[in-house]
C-alpha cells in the first residue's frame, strides 16, 4: 500500500466566472473528508486565506458575502474538529477583487505574492510582510476557535509563483513560517509577467534550503515539501491523451466556475509543444483509474499529492474511495510528516481519536 501526503486547494476559480463556494469549496470538500474519514486518513487544506479576508471586508455591505464567510469559517472549523490540517495559501489578486452583479471581478496585475511592496510593516496588507503577517492572524484566530495551540506551519504561494524566495524569506521567518510546498519538479512557466521554472529545481521528495528553493543547502533555515510530478515516456502520454478524450470523457466538476487562461497549460504539466516524457504533476483529479495508478505507481512513499477543490467531480470521490477501500493507498497530512521529521519541535499533532 502506498502512503502519501494529500494536499488540498481550497479556492474559488480565477478566470471570468469565479464560480460559487456552495460548489467550488464547500460541496467537494465536505465529500473528500466524508470518504477520508472511513479510512481513518487525514489531509492538509490549504485556505486561500485573502478570499476569506475580502469577504469580512464586503459583507456588511453584501448579504451573499456574509452567508459565503459563514459557510466557510464553519467547513473551516469543522475540518479542524476532525483532525485536518490547515495550512496557508496565498493569492494576493483577492486584494484588488470586485463584487459586481453578484460575481467577482479580477485584476491580476497583482497576481504573484512578490508584486506586493518591500516596506517592512506587518500591519499593511499591501506589503509582502503585513499580508503573510495578516493572513497567518486572521487563520489563527479562526482555526483557535477549535483548536487553542493551532499554528500556521506551511506557506503554498498562488499559481506556483514562489521564486525569488528571498523577496519572501523575512516574512516567513517573521512569522515562525519555515516550510514551504508551492513548486514542482518539471513545472515551468513562459509567462511575461509571472514566469517560473522548476525544472532545475532539487529532485528530492523534500530538503532544506536558505535564499532559494531551486538550490538545496544541507542546513538551509527553510524546508521545501514540492508536490510530486512523475515522467511520463511518450508511448505513456499517447495512451493518456486516448484515456482522457475518448474513454473517460464525460467527469463534470463540482465546481462551477471557469479557469485562468495563462494559467491552465502551466499546471496539466504535459502540453504537446515538445515530444518525448512529460512530468505530470500526481493529481487524482481529471484523472481515471488507469492514470491514476500509473501516477500513483511510479510516484516515491510519502509523495506530496495535491488536489483543487474546484476541480474535484463525483468520478474523483468515487475512485479515491475504491483505492482506499482496496488498500491501494493511505492519505495523510503534511503535519503528520513534519512531526516525523521534527522540523517544529513544538508542534503537536491534532487529536484524531
Amino acid at each position: 500500500m502506498k502512503q502519501l501526503i494529500l494536499t488540498v486547494d481550497y479556492e474559488l476559480f480565477f478566470g471570468s466566472d469565479a464560480g460559487t463556494v456552495e460548489n467550488c469549496m464547500i460541496r467537494p470538500t465536505r465529500r473528500l473528508a466524508e470518504v477520508l474519514g472511513e479510512y481513518n486518513c487525514r489531509m492538509t487544506v490549504f485556505w486561500d486565506i485573502l478570499h476569506f479576508y475580502r469577504l469580512r471586508q464586503l459583507e456588511e455591505d453584501v448579504k451573499d458575502l456574509k452567508i459565503d464567510r459563514e459557510l466557510i469559517e464553519k467547513q473551516i472549523r469543522w475540518l479542524v474538529r476532525q483532525g485536518h490540517d490547515v495550512q496557508m495559501h496565498i493569492h494576493p489578486h483577492w486584494l484588488d477583487a470586485q463584487w459586481v452583479n453578484k460575481k467577482w471581478r479580477f485584476n491580476h496585475t497583482r497576481f504573484s505574492l512578490h508584486r506586493l511592496w518591500d516596506e517592512a510593516d506587518p500591519n499593511n496588507i499591501e506589503t509582502i510582510l503585513g499580508c503573510i503577517t495578516q493572513s497567518r492572524l486572521l487563520m489563527e484566530e479562526i482555526c483557535r476557535k477549535e483548536d487553542p495551540e493551532y499554528q500556521v506551519r506551511v506557506f503554498r504561494a498562488g499559481g506556483y509563483r514562489v521564486e525569488p524566495f528571498e523577496r519572501l524569506a523575512d516574512a516567513l521567518r517573521a512569522n515562525g513560517i519555515k516550510v514551504d510546498s508551492t513548486a514542482s519538479f518539471g513545472m515551468k512557466s513562459r509567462s511575461v509577467d509571472f514566469p517560473f521554472d522548476y525544472t532545475r529545481m532539487p529532485g528530492f521528495l523534500h530538503y532544506r534550503f536558505d535564499r532559494s528553493i531551486l538550490t538545496h543547502s544541507q542546513e538551509g533555515e527553510f524546508w521545501e515539501f514540492p508536490k510530486e510530478s512523475v515522467k511520463v515516456p511518450w508511448y505513456g502520454r499517447i495512451l493518456f491523451y486516448f484515456l482522457r478524450n475518448f474513454f473517460y470523457t464525460e467527469k463534470g466538476h463540482f465546481g462551477d466556475g471557469k479557469r485562468l487562461s495563462f494559467t491552465k497549460k502551466e499546471q496539466t504539466g504535459h502540453m504537446w509543444t515538445r515530444l518525448g516524457s512529460r512530468y505530470y504533476l500526481l493529481t487524482p483529479e481529471e484523472k481515471d483509474p488507469i492514470r491514476w495508478r500509473y501516477l500513483v505507481a511510479h510516484a516515491r512513499e510519502n509523495a506530496l499529492a495535491v488536489l483543487h477543490t474546484k476541480n474535484m467531480s463525483p468520478f474523483t470521490i468515487q475512485m479515491l474511495h475504491q483505492f482506499l477501500e482496496n488498500r491501494h493507498l493511505r492519505f495523510r497530512s503534511l503535519l503528520e510528516r513534519i512531526n516525523e521529521l521534527n522540523i517544529y519541535p513544538d508542534v503537536m499533532l491534532p487529536n484524531n481519536e
